[in-house]
């Protein structure tokens, strides 16, 4: 065999078997509380346990605390919203958390999500935990309660009408109060209202003597009467649902 041949092989042999190992594991998040659908109280604080670990050592965790909008399952502004990253030092391969995270007073009631991910060494990001939960504020976790109603039948024909009924009341402080009546897919509007003026922690819807009945300007298909209301702590819907046809 050739000398310049047999000490490439030499080489390549000797020192080939010398290669690292690309990392490409993902590291590993677990959050054990709060639990999923957990009800925590803004008097006791949110607990937040989990454990984050990887096979070669950890770089840095991501901690996303933030609302959730129920009703297209999406983020939503709120007032409790919380991004930390934490940076893990000496390439460390595993970290237990156990912190209390304060609520203010102020934290509206409602669903709220954390979210833990991590990335290791590498750069490998690990598959995100998230846990859904609520909060129930200390001083008031009440919810505006309605006793509303909407049209007779479920099905309007032309001619046909109604007028919206019922009332919203609140425990201690109600704020603001909307009606909005339209197509179900946002795409026609029949009538929205807010209420400017709101007494003694109630609204009457039925007081204002509004009648809408279907003529040629309402397009067949799904509508609902939406009644929104909120205190100082929570905002609550409620949806009555009718169909028009011709």
């Amino acid at each position: 065999m050739n000398r310049k041949i047999l000490f490439a092989v030499l080489v390549a042999v000797l020192f080939g078997g010398c290669n690292e190992v690309d990392d490409t594991e993902k590291p590993v998040v677990t959050i054990e509380s709060p639990s999923e659908n957990d009800v925590v109280t803004t008097g006791d604080g949110l607990r937040l346990v989990a454990t984050v670990s990887d096979d070669t050592g950890l770089l840095q965790y991501k901690l996303t605390i933030s609302g959730v909008d129920q009703l297209n399952g999406i983020a939503a502004d709120s007032t409790l919203h919380l991004i930390s990253v934490e940076g893990i030092a000496n390439g460390v391969k595993a970290i237990y958390l156990d912190d209390v995270i304060n609520l203010p007073d102020s934290t509206f009631n409602g669903h709220y999500y954390a979210t833990l991910t991590c990335i290791d060494v590498e750069g490998n990001q690990s598959i995100r935990d998230t846990v859904f939960f609520q909060i129930e504020n200390s001083i008031d976790s009440t919810d505006p309660v309605f006793n509303v109603a909407g049209p007779a039948n479920d099905t309007l024909f032309f001619g046909q009408g109604f007028s919206p009924s019922g009332s919203v009341t609140d425990s201690q402080s109600l704020i603001y109060s909307s009606i909005y009546i339209g197509r179900t897919d946002g795409s026609q509007e029949i009538h929205s209202f807010q209420f400017p003026n709101i007494s003694d922690n109630a609204v009457n819807y039925g007081n204002i003597g509004w009648y809408f009945s279907v003529d040629s300007t309402w397009s067949k298909g799904n509508y609902h009467i939406y009644y929104t209301a909120w205190d100082n702590y929570t905002g609550v819907t409620h949806q009555i649902p009718f169909y028009v046809t011709y």
